[in-house]
């Protein structure tokens, strides 16, 4: 079954990725190379690059780093841990599309519970068109981003901490480290393959970010916002480009290993070392 909807589907990108194909007639001519070069030159497509690696790489760090942050707090909890972690993973279950959707709602220029709430305490000017300003339109991504997809993070990082063991923490105590230092020379290290897995799911849900472009943007305004993926999704779908949208998807899947594996290689040497 994976074979036949995954494996084999992806070989057969490789192909449509040499054609002319429009995704919908039968008839295609092979034109070799021709898409990834058109590819390659087209500054929408370096856009496209540009705003997964902010976003990519962006909310992966920053996730990381509030998800952290929470998890040495839930840690710290001796009553009502199980409710607090239940409630810092419940935006993990709502699919992207429909925290995407409540977002959209809320930054509403006109009728948002942000804007309106600025507006009725004197502050107009501070009201903005969140997803319609292109100075500002991916910076709200990254927020939105960020909001909804710690919850896993949380949890694995929690997990670590609750099996650090309690007499190396103790035996520091006892040597007089501050919490920093027993942080810093105990528990940070113990955390170093937390740290990779998480930094690593991070990073392919970062070039792969879909959903909330297609609800809150649509890759607005113009091509501002557009990623990767979604500038896969609108040339082999909306423009009738299969065969140039497969070449996308190729070189899509390329930078997804290469950084991936690299990011992957660095952090396991950071495990050894610690």
């Amino acid at each position: 079954m994976y074979i036949a909807t995954v494996i084999a589907p992806s070989l057969q990108s490789i192909e449509i990725s040499l054609t002319d194909w429009d995704g919908v007639n039968a008839a295609y001519n092979y034109i070799g190379f021709a898409n990834y070069t058109d590819i390659v030159q087209a500054d929408r497509f370096w856009n496209a690059v540009t705003n997964t690696l902010l976003l990519g790489f962006g909310s992966a760090v920053i996730i990381n780093v509030i998800s952290l942050g929470v998890a040495l707090l839930l840690d710290r909890l001796r009553h009502w841990q199980g409710l607090f972690r239940t409630l810092v993973y419940l935006p993990s279950l709502m699919s992207g599309f429909i925290a995407a959707t409540i977002w959209k709602y809320i930054l509403n220029y006109n009728f948002g519970v942000v804007n309106t709430t600025l507006r009725e305490h004197g502050m107009e000017a501070w009201a903005k068109d969140w997803f319609g300003d292109s100075g500002l339109v991916i910076w709200v991504l990254l927020f939105v981003l960020c909001f909804t997809l710690g919850g896993n993070t949380t949890l694995i990082y929690l997990a670590n901490l609750q099996s650090v063991p309690r007499d190396l923490v103790e035996a520091a105590r006892i040597d007089g480290a501050s919490g920093l230092q027993v942080f810093r020379y105990v528990t940070w290290p113990m955390l170093a393959g937390s740290v990779t897995v998480n930094m690593t799911l991070g990073i392919i849900a970062g070039w792969t970010i879909f959903d909330q472009i297609l609800v809150l943007t649509a890759g607005g305004p113009g091509f501002v916002s557009e990623t990767m993926a979604f500038f896969i999704y609108k040339v082999g779908f909306g423009e009738y480009r299969a065969g140039y949208g497969s070449a996308a998807a190729v070189l899509l899947f390329l930078v997804v290993m290469a950084t991936t594996v690299g990011a992957n290689h660095y952090m396991r040497r950071r495990e050894i070392q610690a």
